[in-house]
């Protein structure tokens, strides 16, 4: 966000809507991506209020590893399947048949 802020302050009389628009198509999925579709900035001031607030509460997130999606997903995956959930595949050997 500090590389936007900066590339902002380059360009004379930038228009604040084009700039909310180049931010919200530039993010990645993701609760601010929502928040910032379903209220637009009014200002550059309240756009840079909503990123610093997200990013404290990702921050915020990543410490603390209950809250952490990514690395629960990644322990349901090392979790063995149980026989009775694993797909039967059938063996080469095994007779098909044909209509």
């Amino acid at each position: 966000m500090q590389r936007f802020v900066e590339a902002v302050h380059e360009v004379p009389h930038v228009n604040h809507e084009l700039l909310a628009s180049i931010v919200q198509q530039n993010l990645l999925p993701g609760r601010f991506k929502e928040s910032m579709a379903g209220k637009p900035p009014a200002t550059m001031e309240d756009l840079l209020m909503r990123s610093q607030k997200y990013i404290r509460i990702e921050e915020s997130n990543a410490s603390d590893p209950s809250h952490s999606t990514k690395r629960k997903g990644r322990e349901e995956e090392k979790e063995p399947k149980k026989k009775e959930e694993r797909k039967h595949v059938p063996q080469r050997d095994s007779p098909t048949i044909h209509p």
